[in-house]
């Protein structure tokens, strides 16, 4: 899983993300509900292994003939082996599954974007700038064939005479 690199959008290729994005969305979206089962499963296990651990513990204190309190018989399933490991898969878990449901809430808004992205390709937001001209040329062209003319104006051209300075021949 590479959130940034699904989530990235090719503003040149815009056919082909509008295309892909609902398969992305729905991988993720997919991913985002098994591990929502996943932390549903071990918050489960977990109540009941500290059940389990609960009756174990009090079973162990009677046969020992030792007074207990609940608080005394809590603080000792929280040191339960079991009970410290299936806690720390449950964080883990949850923490994939905050991390699943920040890409799901990324793709809501990359749906958007593309949504706006596809709006300005249309208005021709991306397209070369036009000079004001009757002719409707990119101002690079424009530019591009004034740069030439201004090159080729002191080249001598075999279909045009050349330049005379009048002024020198009247003195």
């Amino acid at each position: 899983m590479d959130f940034e690199r699904d989530l990235a959008i090719n503003k040149f290729w815009l056919d082909e993300e509008c295309l892909t994005h609902p398969q992305l969305y729905y991988h993720y979206s997919e991913l985002y509900a098994e591990a929502k089962h996943k932390v549903g499963s071990l918050a489960d296990s977990l109540k009941l292994r500290m059940g389990e651990a609960n009756i174990e513990i009090r079973n162990r204190f009677i046969k020992k003939e030792l007074k207990f309190t609940e608080a005394v018989i809590n603080s000792e399933v929280e040191k339960d082996e079991p009970v410290l490991e299936i806690r720390e898969a449950l964080r883990t878990a949850e923490l994939a599954q905050a991390r699943l449901g920040a890409a799901v809430s990324a793709f809501e808004h990359r749906k958007s974007q593309l949504d706006n992205l596809v709006r300005l390709f249309v208005a021709g937001y991306f397209s070369s700038p036009v000079s004001g001209g009757r002719e409707k040329e990119s101002i690079g062209e424009r530019v591009s064939k004034e740069a030439r003319a201004g090159l080729n104006r002191d080249k001598p051209n075999k279909h045009r005479p050349p330049v005379v300075d009048d002024e020198e021949g009247d003195e």
